[in-house]
Protein backbone atom coordinates (compact mmCIF):
# COMPACT_ATOMS: atom_id res chain seq x y z
CA UNK A 1 0.00 0.00 0.00
CA UNK A 2 1.06 3.82 -0.77
CA UNK A 3 0.22 7.01 1.13
CA UNK A 4 -0.76 9.65 -1.17
CA UNK A 5 -2.22 13.38 -0.25
CA UNK A 6 -5.03 14.47 -2.53
CA UNK A 7 -7.23 17.29 -2.96
CA UNK A 8 -10.81 17.71 -0.95
CA UNK A 9 -12.55 17.24 -4.48
CA UNK A 10 -10.52 14.11 -5.85
CA UNK A 11 -10.68 12.23 -2.79
CA UNK A 12 -14.89 13.04 -3.04
CA UNK A 13 -14.95 12.04 -6.55
CA UNK A 14 -13.39 8.55 -5.42
CA UNK A 15 -15.41 8.33 -2.21
CA UNK A 16 -18.51 9.04 -3.59
CA UNK A 17 -18.57 6.13 -5.87
CA UNK A 18 -17.38 3.15 -3.73
CA UNK A 19 -19.07 1.60 -0.97
CA UNK A 20 -18.76 3.06 2.86
CA UNK A 21 -15.34 1.97 4.08
CA UNK A 22 -13.96 1.30 0.65
CA UNK A 23 -11.45 4.27 0.71
CA UNK A 24 -8.27 3.95 3.07
CA UNK A 25 -8.05 7.23 4.15
CA UNK A 26 -6.43 9.09 7.37
CA UNK A 27 -8.52 11.20 9.71
CA UNK A 28 -6.22 13.83 9.51
CA UNK A 29 -6.75 16.42 6.53
CA UNK A 30 -3.66 17.90 4.91
CA UNK A 31 -3.05 22.21 5.13
CA UNK A 32 -5.54 22.37 2.65
CA UNK A 33 -8.27 20.25 3.72
CA UNK A 34 -6.92 17.06 1.44
CA UNK A 35 -7.01 13.84 2.32
CA UNK A 36 -3.69 11.42 2.99
CA UNK A 37 -5.16 7.97 1.27
CA UNK A 38 -3.67 4.58 0.95
CA UNK A 39 -3.89 3.01 -2.60
CA UNK A 40 -2.20 -0.41 -4.07
CA UNK A 41 1.05 -0.40 -5.76
CA UNK A 42 -0.87 -1.19 -9.40
CA UNK A 43 -3.07 1.76 -8.57
CA UNK A 44 -0.32 4.17 -7.76
CA UNK A 45 1.48 2.79 -11.18
CA UNK A 46 -1.93 3.22 -13.08
CA UNK A 47 -2.27 7.00 -11.83
CA UNK A 48 1.70 7.85 -12.39
CA UNK A 49 1.43 6.42 -16.36
CA UNK A 50 -2.36 8.76 -16.93
CA UNK A 51 -0.03 12.05 -15.90
CA UNK A 52 0.43 14.75 -18.10
CA UNK A 53 3.32 17.26 -17.84
CA UNK A 54 3.15 17.96 -13.80
CA UNK A 55 -0.62 17.01 -12.99
CA UNK A 56 -0.42 15.75 -9.34
CA UNK A 57 -2.50 12.45 -8.30
CA UNK A 58 -5.59 14.87 -7.87
CA UNK A 59 -5.68 16.31 -10.97
CA UNK A 60 -5.25 12.95 -12.84
CA UNK A 61 -8.69 11.77 -10.89
CA UNK A 62 -10.28 14.53 -11.36
CA UNK A 63 -9.56 14.53 -15.14
CA UNK A 64 -10.78 10.16 -15.71
CA UNK A 65 -13.94 10.78 -12.85
CA UNK A 66 -15.20 13.58 -15.56
CA UNK A 67 -14.22 11.72 -18.45
CA UNK A 68 -16.05 9.09 -17.43
CA UNK A 69 -19.20 11.10 -15.97
CA UNK A 70 -18.95 12.30 -19.36
CA UNK A 71 -19.04 9.05 -21.27
CA UNK A 72 -21.05 6.94 -19.31
CA UNK A 73 -23.58 9.43 -17.94
CA UNK A 74 -23.06 8.30 -14.30
CA UNK A 75 -19.73 8.40 -11.94
CA UNK A 76 -17.59 5.47 -11.92
CA UNK A 77 -14.38 5.46 -9.63
CA UNK A 78 -11.15 6.84 -11.11
CA UNK A 79 -9.16 4.19 -9.50
CA UNK A 80 -10.87 1.08 -10.40
CA UNK A 81 -12.82 2.07 -13.66
CA UNK A 82 -15.73 0.39 -12.34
Amino acid sequence: MIRISITAQAFEAISSTMPLGAVAYEAETTADGGRFIWIDRQASCQLDAMRRGDESYSDVILRISRLDATRRGRRRNPLTRR
